[in-house]
Order: structure tokens, then C-alpha cells, then sequence
């Protein structure tokens, strides 16, 4: 899955699971800063590297749409 496409993916998460669907880019954004700062607080592996990589261009994507 690119990060565009998962920026689409938690968008459309939210717009189906929230009260308000015009918060919905503010959730997913939200969550994304969740796994961004967990990353951030555990050593950096390989696969935790590349994951923060992929999770910092879904955010660039998320903000796009």
C-alpha cells in the first residue's frame, strides 16, 4: 500500500466512524501523530525506521486531500 493510498484508506476510516465528517482529516491526522510519536520513542530497528518513513509521507498525503 503507498502512503497515498493509506492516507485515503484512514480518511475514509474516520468520515464512516466519526459524529462529524468534516473532522475526519483532523482525526486520521491525529492518529498518524499517535504512531509517528511511538516511533519516535522506541529504538529505531530497520522496520521501525522504515515505518516512520512510510507513516511521515502518509501525514504529507493525508494533509493534501
Amino acid at each position: 500500500m503507498t502512503p497515498k493510498e493509506k492516507a485515503k484508506e484512514l480518511k475514509e476510516l474516520f468520515t464512516f466512524n466519526c459524529r462529524e465528517c468534516d473532522n475526519s482529516k483532523i482525526s486520521a491526522l491525529i492518529a498518524v501523530d499517535e504512531m509517528l510519536t511511538w516511533f519516535k520513542n522506541h529504538s529505531y530497528s530497520t522496520k521501525n525506521y522504515d515505518a516512520f518513513v512510510f507513516y511521515n509521507e502518509v501525514k504529507q498525503e493525508i494533509e493534501k486531500l
